[in-house]
């Protein structure tokens, strides 16, 4: 019989284990962390996508730039309509149209839109109020902040013998 009182006691012994309030307590800081955890998560995937967003629109004001530089230099003549700025040489024409979508570029076939909030256009030509356009500039609205960009276009003499002759 001892052999069946010493099992008994076997069983009745303590095992070492954790007791219910240290389960729930680990519990409750492991809910406390992962809550945290996916906040962060959240806040990090927000400020992703606004920093990804300014990152667009910061590169469609610098492609904008260079496009409008480029083209300064290279056109041999630049008039002004209302909204709108005609680049030409003799085969080529280029046309920029400022609409309330944005800045819009027409070279051949092909469409480029600047979307982009402008503002204060302003120009001066060549012979007062007539002639070709030698400064041009306006202001882009960036994260709450206004950009200036301004041109400048000189002209060689003959271009600027044949504006005052033919116009």
């Amino acid at each position: 019989m001892s052999s069946g009182g010493e099992n008994r006691n076997n069983i009745l012994k303590k095992l070492p284990a954790y007791t219910f309030v240290e389960i729930l307590v680990a519990l409750t800081i492991t809910s406390i962390v992962i809550v945290l955890a996916i906040s962060l998560y959240m806040q990090l995937v927000s400020s992703n996508k606004r920093i990804l967003k300014d990152y667009g629109t910061n590169q469609r004001a610098l492609q904008l730039k260079a496009v409008l530089n480029n083209d300064f230099e290279r056109y041999h003549k630049i008039e002004y309509g209302i909204y709108e700025l005609e680049f030409k040489n003799k085969n080529e024409v280029c046309e920029y149209e400022f609409s309330s979508d944005g800045i819009i570029r027409r070279y051949q076939e092909n469409i480029d839109t600047f979307k982009l909030d402008y503002s204060n256009i302003e120009y001066k030509l060549q012979h007062g109020n007539t002639g070709m356009v030698k400064h041009f500039s306006f202001e882009v609205k960036l994260h709450k902040q206004t950009l200036p960009f301004s041109f400048y276009k000189e002209y060689q003499s003959e271009e600027k013998v044949n504006s005052t002759i033919f116009k």
